[in-house]
Parts: structure tokens; sequence; C-alpha cells
């Protein structure tokens, strides 16, 4: 399944390494590139935005640590998760 992963740092990271290791097609966002390096050296594509997380999955996840984070990743009007969700894709979030 093509999966993607919305902010992977302290909590978000080990979920998207899970996903790795299920054997999933994974790409990953975080405001903070570098904490996409080492899932990206497991095999995960890395993506310029959340859109393009999206654009690129199936069933995309989120793990930000607050509601100001999920509405700039969510709502973002040409960056955001739903700019780039495509028809019959999911939205898994967590904050």
């Amino acid at each position: 399944m093509r999966l993607g992963f919305v902010g992977t740092g302290t909590m978000g990271a080990p979920m998207a390494g899970c996903l790795i290791d299920a054997g999933h097609e994974l790409t990953v966002f975080d405001i903070r590139p570098a904490v996409t390096a080492p899932l990206a050296a497991r095999g995960a594509r890395t993506a310029g935005s959340p859109a393009e997380v999206a654009r690129q999955s199936e069933v995309v996840f989120t793990s930000l640590p607050g509601p100001s984070e999920v509405e700039h990743a969510v709502l973002g009007s040409s960056t955001g998760i739903l700019a780039g969700l495509t028809a019959g894709a999911l939205v898994v979030m967590s904050i």
C-alpha cells in the first residue's frame, strides 16, 4: 500500500519506521528535513510538502504537536494535505 506520513519527529519517526518494516511504500514530510533522512535511508521517499505526500499516498498519517501545526499541514491552501489528496484517499490524524 502507498502510505504517507507528515510529522516524523519524536513520535512520528518510530510509527513511520513500523510502516516501512511492514513493507509499505512510504512517502514522508517534516518541516525539519533532517529528521526524514533516517527514514529515507530505510527506503522512504521524501516530499517537499504535505500536499506532495498526499498526492503519492492512499492513506496519509500525521503526528503533529498541536492544532496550529495540524491546521497548516492539513489546510494549507496550496501545500496542505487536502490540496493534494486524491479521490478515495484517507487522512489519519494524531495530535
